[in-house]
């Protein structure tokens, strides 16, 4: 059975604007990470940088220095944060105005690809990211400044 995916718009900041992705008939992946580490569990320091890079990244935009390199050369898939942390939260860096954010989890082995949960967040994002650039190849995604406009549904 195929899967709907949707990608909408999560926060407005002056500088970006965070999208997010949405399976049919459930919370986005973003709310899904955050939801999978509460207030008060072992990774609060964990989950305040990553709150901390995000605000960064809402303040000034997506430079890229902010990500850590975690996928293939030819996408934008990254990891945030850049410094040693005990989480990782997965992202499609579109631009320096538009960031999508996924899904994550804690790292506990040396590459995401190790874990069968962090690998399967960061191959929906190298998935996602080759729709979007055949998408914006062929017209039916445009890049308008902090927005993404056009068919933002994808079947996976």
């Amino acid at each position: 059975m195929k899967s709907i995916i949707n990608i909408e718009l999560f926060e407005e900041h002056e500088r970006i604007n965070f999208y997010t992705l949405r399976f049919h008939d459930e919370e986005t992946e973003a709310d899904k990470f955050l939801d999978q580490f509460p207030e008060g569990c072992k990774y609060d320091e964990d989950i305040d940088i990553i709150i901390k890079w995000m605000d960064k990244i809402g303040e000034t935009g997506a430079l890229e220095r902010y990500f850590r390199p975690e996928s293939r050369a030819n996408d934008q898939v990254w990891a945030i944060p850049i410094e040693t942390s005990n989480l990782r939260l997965y992202v499609i860096r579109i631009s320096e105005e538009i960031l999508i954010i996924g899904n994550g989890g804690a790292k506990t082995t040396a590459t995401y690809n190790e874990d069968p949960t962090l690998n399967k967040h960061v191959e929906l994002l190298q998935k996602i990211d080759r729709f979007i650039k055949s998408r914006i190849k062929n017209g039916r995604i445009t890049v308008a400044q902090k927005q993404l406009k056009g068919n933002l549904r994808f079947n996976l």
